[in-house]
């Protein structure tokens, strides 16, 4: 007895990039630093009793700020230690919590692992977070080395030994 079977096509499945895209850790960055910008700005008009520190745009663009007004508002964001260091809690804290991403990570499905893909330390995320500044320093090309890698890691995953991957 001779039975025939027809062969279906196997289902073609259509996997999604392991490892966090160039384009969508920039997406993640505009949204963790839109959120860190509002935040900021909350901290400066909670600073003083008088507003004389924030100007309207109007203001701005009638030429009524003059240099040392900007210098005086460029030490207060610049030289004020709440901004730094609410920027290295936000990354440093976010990215080793059990959600392994900053907001901005997590809204795009990005997450931060080691290279087993277990959860980042603090100390790793600390080493991370402060190895951005290598990546910066030579015009951004620790950033560009994402492109060239079989992980997509840049100069600071590679110090840190860490990944950036798709959920």
């Amino acid at each position: 007895m001779q039975s025939t079977y027809t062969l279906s096509p196997a289902p073609t499945v259509k996997r999604s990039a392991l490892y966090g895209t160039l384009s969508a850790r920039f997406v993640s960055f505009l949204v963790d630093t839109t959120l860190l910008v509002f935040l900021y700005t909350f901290i400066i008009y909670g600073m003083g009793g008088n507003l004389e520190h924030v100007y309207t745009w109007d203001k701005i663009y009638s030429g009524g700020i003059k240099l040392d007004e900007l210098l005086v508002i460029a030490k207060l964001v610049f030289l004020n230690p709440y901004f730094p260091l609410l920027h290295w809690a936000y990354y440093t804290v976010l990215e080793s919590s059990q959600k392994q991403a900053t907001i901005g990570k997590f809204t795009i499905g990005l997450r931060v692992t080691d290279l087993r893909g277990r959860p980042v330390t603090f100390a790793q995320a600390n080493l991370r977070y402060f190895s951005k500044l290598l990546s910066l320093v030579p015009l951004g090309l620790g950033f560009v080395l994402m492109v060239n890698s079989r992980r997509h890691q840049m100069l600071h995953d590679y110090i840190a030994r860490a990944l950036v991957v798709n959920e």
